[in-house]
C-alpha cells in the first residue's frame, strides 16, 4: 500500500475534499546542486491537489488523514495510461501499412497519432464516467499528531 497524508479542506456530508501536495524526489540526492534537472524541478513548486473522496466516518476541516492506494491498482492504472496509447499508435500504423502499403509515411504517422489521441480521449471519458472508483485512493484513517504510530494502525474511530 502506498500511503500519503492529506488535510481535510471541505466536508459535505459523507464526502470530503482532501488536499495533498504533489512532491518531487528530484533534488534530494547529493548531486542536486550540479544537476540541470534539479534546477528545473525547483522552478516548479509543489502544487496542492484536491481529492474528492467518500469518508467512512465523520471528519472535520483541518484534520490530517492518511490516504492509501494499493500497488496493484497503481500498476494497472499506469499500464492503461502508458501502454494502451502506445499500442494504439503501433496498431494503427501497422494496420494502415498492411491495408495500404503504398500510403505515404505522413499518413501513417498522422493515423498513429490520431489513434493515440483517441485512446487518451477514451481513457479520460472512462475516468469521468465515475465507473472506475477502484483507482481512487481510500482513507486509511486520521493522523494523531501526538503519538507515533506504525503503518496502517490509525483507525478513524480512535480520534473522536
Amino acid at each position: 500500500m502506498i500511503e500519503e497524508t492529506g488535510i481535510v479542506r471541505i466536508v459535505e456530508g459523507n464526502t470530503v475534499w482532501i488536499e495533498t501536495t504533489v512532491k518531487s524526489t528530484c533534488g534530494s540526492c547529493h548531486a542536486s546542486e550540479n544537476c540541470g534537472t534539479s534546477v528545473i524541478a525547483k522552478a516548479f513548486t509543489n502544487k496542492p491537489e484536491l481529492l474528492k473522496l467518500q469518508a467512512p466516518d465523520s471528519l472535520v476541516v483541518g484534520q490530517r488523514v492518511k490516504l492509501g492506494v494499493s500497488e496493484s491498482q497503481l500498476l494497472s492504472a499506469s499500464m492503461l495510461v502508458y501502454i494502451l496509447p502506445l499500442f494504439a499508435l503501433i496498431f494503427a500504423v501497422v494496420l494502415l501499412q498492411s491495408l495500404l502499403p503504398s500510403a505515404h509515411e505522413i499518413w501513417q504517422v498522422g493515423l498513429g497519432f490520431t489513434a493515440m489521441a483517441m485512446s487518451f480521449y477514451a481513457l479520460r471519458r472512462r475516468e469521468l464516467n465515475g465507473k472506475q472508483k477502484h483507482f481512487s485512493p481510500i482513507i486509511l484513517g486520521a493522523v494523531n499528531e501526538d503519538t507515533v504510530t506504525m503503518k496502517n494502525e490509525i483507525p478513524l474511530k480512535k480520534l473522536s
